[in-house]
C-alpha cells in the first residue's frame, strides 16, 4: 500500500483505504478500482492524496525519489521542530537506524545489478 499525490494516480489503480470527507463520510471505499471519472471527482473535491494498493511509484518513473538514502537525508528536516522531546528523539533514532540499513541494502542491490 502506498499513499500518493492525487496527480500521480492513474485509472486502474485500486484504493487500499477509503477516501473520506472532512466529516468522516466515506466517498470511495477500499478496493475500488479508479477510473478517470473517479479521479476527476476527487480533484473537484480537492483531495490531495489517496492510498492505493501495491507500490505503484517505486522506481524513477514517477519523478519521486523514494530511496532510503534520500529519506535519510530529509530525516533531520522532518524532525526539526520536535527537538527536545525525548520520545520524538527516540523515534528519530529508530528511523535513522532503519533508513541507514535500507540505504545500504539498496546500494548493494544496485551495485550487484550493475555488475550483472
Amino acid at each position: 500500500m502506498q499513499k500518493i499525490p492525487l496527480n500521480l494516480a492513474k485509472p486502474g489503480m485500486k484504493l487500499a483505504k477509503a477516501v473520506t470527507r472532512d466529516n468522516g463520510m466515506v466517498v470511495m471505499g477500499p478496493g475500488m478500482e479508479l477510473t478517470e471519472s473517479h479521479l476527476e471527482r476527487l480533484r473537484s473535491m480537492e483531495v490531495d492524496r489517496i492510498t492505493v494498493e501495491g507500490n505503484p511509484l517505486e522506481g524513477g518513473s514517477s519523478g519521486v525519489d523514494t530511496s532510503a538514502a534520500h529519506r535519510l537525508e530529509r530525516l533531520d528536516h522532518l524532525f526539526r521542530r520536535l527537538g527536545g522531546d525525548p520520545w520524538q528523539d527516540e523515534v528519530r533514532g529508530f528511523l535513522n537506524e532503519y533508513l541507514r540499513i535500507k540505504a545500504a541494502e539498496q546500494a548493494a542491490r544496485a551495485a550487484a545489478e550493475g555488475k550483472a
